[in-house]
């Protein structure tokens, strides 16, 4: 469980919360979790998660300006007025509790959706023009249709690791994945993100036995695929809304 401290695009930064430990010291403090009893927030553990890690909302804890407050203290080695900070301790249990908890933080953190591993991130528009390859040598090079390439080299869409693996040899020597992708964006990629959409996402993963990153990337593909039908004047983040809704129930069978 964590508290979000701030809400960014695609990612939030969030405090870890942990159950009651007499080992949690200052500035870690007391909440009260409404119909789910008292936990210990930490933080000076803050970590970045991406969005798509959320699942739903348990309570509204603190408000806006309590936390700003926290972060704004935290930050300046002050005292943390109108909480209940834990006791001002420096005991060896208390360093071991604080590591145990950031490391759970940081492998927290380490899951990322979207980001640019092979299968999940779309090519680098820039990588392509600053490497002269254009859209007809990637079609022969792939072995695909101009569309298919013409897709991929506006990253629209995925290239699989054997269209990678072939794309590097456009490159030059040394070049890696790394270079040529990146996390796929946009609208869809906003709206997707959000963690009311975990739920589906989950399901699907399951359905085609799929990890929940690779789904993802799948109705993201999905989506967009369907921009270009979609009515123009439509406000975006409201299309994007309409295409992943229709991308998931196609992808799941629903339509």
């Amino acid at each position: 469980m964590v508290m979000i401290s701030a809400v960014r695009d695609l990612h939030v930064l969030a405090w870890p919360v942990t159950l009651p430990t007499r080992a949690a010291a200052a500035p870690s403090f007391l909440i009260t979790v409404p119909d789910m009893g008292d936990f210990v927030a930490w933080p000076d553990a803050e970590f970045g998660l991406a969005l798509a890690a959320l699942d739903r909302r348990l309570a509204h804890v603190l408000d806006d300006r309590t936390i700003r407050t926290i972060r704004w203290a935290v930050t300046e080695d002050e005292p943390v007025d109108d909480v209940s900070t834990c006791p001002a301790v420096n005991t060896a249990e208390a360093v071991a509790a604080f590591e145990a908890v950031c490391s759970q933080a940081w492998a927290l953190g380490d899951w990322a959706w979207p980001d640019n591993t092979i299968g999940e991130a779309a090519l680098s528009q820039d990588a392509l023009s600053d490497a002269g390859v254009e859209i007809a040598q990637l079609a022969q090079a792939l072995g695909v249709k101009p569309g298919r390439a013409s897709a991929l080299a506006r990253g629209v869409k995925v290239p699989t690791p054997e269209e990678v693996a072939t794309i590097l040899s456009l490159f030059p020597a040394g070049t890696v994945a790394g270079d040529i992708l990146e996390p796929v964006d946009g609208a869809d990629a906003v709206v997707l993100s959000l963690p009311e959409y975990k739920s589906r996402v989950r399901l699907l993963s399951t359905e085609r036995t799929l990890p929940e990153r690779r789904a993802r990337t799948m109705v993201w593909e999905q989506a967009c695929s369907r921009a270009a039908r979609q009515v123009a004047h439509t406000a975006p983040l409201e299309a994007a809304r309409a295409r992943v809704n229709y991308a998931l129930e196609e992808l799941m069978g629903w339509t």
